[in-house]
């Protein structure tokens, strides 16, 4: 099989890396638009398998004469505000197309892709993506489902100089996006209503297992999208929140009360024009990169609740994934980049065959495609364990 990749920074270099050790696929393009970051990403990968190509996706004839050249996939690992474009660019180049981040706006584009006879699957992820998978995973094994929560987050590990540092956060993913997760509302399921929520108004403590521990998480939003595209009637409640280390949420209502998240106002500095949120932006960039030795870590727990034999019942999944010193690889690029090159994978090999915008949740859906899914993960070494509480056992607790 033949992959073009767009986009080779933090999580897209790894997504080749994965790509090219699969038996199945002969070779890989790599596309950006930066020379030096595809000269890095081809000179550490040193395989006869993978290729640069320099290409900017705002020049759209450009783009869909390159996918034309016979891929199987395209793989976009850019930023969010690329998604819905190169996603109608593959459309158009009849090309099958998977990302890897937040692409609600791609599933406009069902019966064009359905036309094309291509599959698209967006938000191939961690969140969303083995969220969603895990979500429908566990939804098809209820005989109702009425509330769905998950929580996930990427935090540098303890005793590490990155844990210590006012926010006790760095950078594993593009950081406007991530500064962009605490501002303003999101919307969530509750009481069977979606209603807008700030994100940052409310916190609650968690626990998860050593080596982590207490944390704190928020609303980040929740998966209204799987909701439709499974056809769950019955859910009342349902939220996603991202998880922090304890006091992080306090730092950043300071900041956003201070204004440094503003986009509404002009900051005149040395004859140049910024806003607030501009400037944090370029400071983050500079201050909260990782420094080697700085291990992260990821953490994801997805509960699916509803009724299974006339018993109140739970489905839980979590999993915990570590930096990977041995080829210096951030567990968030692991646990992003590695589900988007096993769908891509799955779509080449043919195991997916509907065309048409599909929901990552329906993977899960399908018990084998996800016994396939979940088995790449564990190759991979990311091992989802899954726990069924029934009523009794909740009343116990």
């Amino acid at each position: 099989m033949r992959t073009l990749v767009l986009g080779v920074g933090k999580q897209g270099s790894v997504l080749v890396r994965d790509l090219i050790e699969s038996r199945d696929v002969s070779e890989v393009v790599a596309g950006d638009i930066d020379i030096q970051r595809l000269k890095q990403c081809i000179d550490k990968l040193a395989s006869e398998k993978v290729r640069a190509e320099k290409i900017d996706v705002k020049d759209h004839a450009k783009l869909v004469k390159l996918m034309k050249e016979g891929f199987n996939v395209v793989a976009n690992a850019l930023p969010w505000t690329y998604r819905l474009d190169v996603a109608k660019a593959a459309i158009e180049a009849c090309v099958n197309y998977v990302d890897l981040g937040p692409s609600p706006e791609v599933f406009q584009l069902n019966e064009d892709a359905k036309a094309a006879g291509v599959t698209v699957i967006p938000s191939c992820g961690l969140d969303p993506g083995i969220d969603s998978v895990l979500e429908g995973y566990g939804a098809r094994k209820l005989d109702k489902v009425e509330k769905i929560h998950m929580w996930c987050g990427g935090i540098p590990q303890k005793n590490t100089p990155a844990y210590n540092n006012p926010l006790r956060y760095k950078i594993t993913w593009w950081w406007e996006g991530t500064v962009s997760t605490y501002c303003g509302t999101t919307k969530i399921l509750r009481d069977g209503k979606i209603v807008e929520v700030e994100k940052l108004a409310s916190s609650e403590i968690i626990r998860f297992p050593e080596p982590i521990g207490r944390c704190e998480a928020f609303y980040s939003g929740a998966p209204l999208l799987l909701i439709k595209h499974l056809g769950l009637k019955d859910v009342k409640e349902a939220w996603s929140k991202t998880v922090r280390w304890l006091g992080h949420c306090e730092i950043w209502r300071k900041l956003i009360d201070l204004g440094l998240t503003r986009t509404d106002l002009n900051l005149k500095i040395r004859e140049c024009e910024i806003t607030p949120r501009e400037f944090l932006i370029e400071l983050g960039e500079k201050t909260l990169q990782y420094e080697e030795g700085e291990g992260d870590l990821v953490v994801q727990r997805v509960h699916v609740i509803g009724e299974k034999n006339g018993e109140k019942t739970t489905y839980s999944y979590k999993f915990m994934d570590f930096y990977d010193e041995e080829n210096g690889i951030t567990a968030m690029a692991r646990t992003t980049s590695y589900p988007c090159s096993i769908v891509t994978q799955m779509i080449a090999r043919g195991e997916i065959k509907e065309k048409g915008v599909i929901h990552a949740g329906e993977i899960g859906w399908h018990p084998q495609l996800a016994k396939s899914f979940l088995s790449e993960l564990k190759k991979r070494n990311i091992r989802i364990h899954e726990t069924v509480l029934h009523t009794s056992k909740l009343q116990q607790k």
